[in-house]
């Protein structure tokens, strides 16, 4: 029985470190693809959480059954459980965080220059470009952004911020281009 709980004394700290290493990873990821909530990052976060629960109901079956060892086993098991709940509770704040930078609000359009980048998809989805007029697109948007990329008579172009993904070389550019009458016709997010 000895063997058996020394055996699995190991095993449980290379989890741990396993686990360490897991949320370490899962939240560069998260910060480096602005990942939101999703049922994969939810499913990704949550499932070695729950393996790592299963450890404490194992230690409980192969350990003795004396009373006096039994409560230090219980009160190992609410410690474990408390610090290995933090990884999990961390990752889902870092998703929750970009979950919220993903929304697009005026206010936040005009004051975040370099955090648009996030907001554009939800503008896209929420406010349909095509139709509008340049005076209804600059009062949603503001003015466009002066540079030189992508201009013509007839585009309106906004900074969006350095290019989404793991390596971010370029930046994004939301272009908007417009008819002979001033509305919309097509829009595009591009990449310099």
């Amino acid at each position: 029985m000895k063997t058996a709980q020394a055996l699995f004394s190991w095993l449980l700290r290379l989890f741990a470190v396993l686990y360490l290493l897991l949320y370490m990873g899962y939240n560069w990821i998260i910060e480096q693809l602005h990942a939101s909530y999703s049922v994969i990052s939810i499913s990704a976060i949550l499932l070695p959480f729950l393996v790592f629960l299963f450890f404490p109901w194992v230690s409980g079956k192969l350990a003795d059954d004396q009373p006096e060892n039994q409560q230090k086993r219980n009160r190992k098991r609410i410690v474990l459980t408390l610090l290995g709940s933090i990884p999990p509770v961390y990752s889902a704040v870092l998703l929750g965080i970009n979950e919220y930078q993903s929304h697009f609000t005026v206010e936040r359009w005009l004051t975040n220059e370099r955090e648009r980048v996030y907001m554009v998809d939800d503008l896209l989805r929420e406010y349909p470009l095509s139709g509008m007029t340049k005076d209804e697109v600059t009062a949603l948007l503001g003015p466009p952004t002066e540079t030189n990329y992508f201009q013509a008579d007839d585009n309106l172009v906004y900074y969006l911020g350095d290019e989404r993904g793991l390596i971010s070389i370029d930046s994004e550019w939301l272009v908007i281009r417009l008819d002979g009458g001033g509305n919309v016709i097509e829009y595009q997010v591009l990449t310099d």
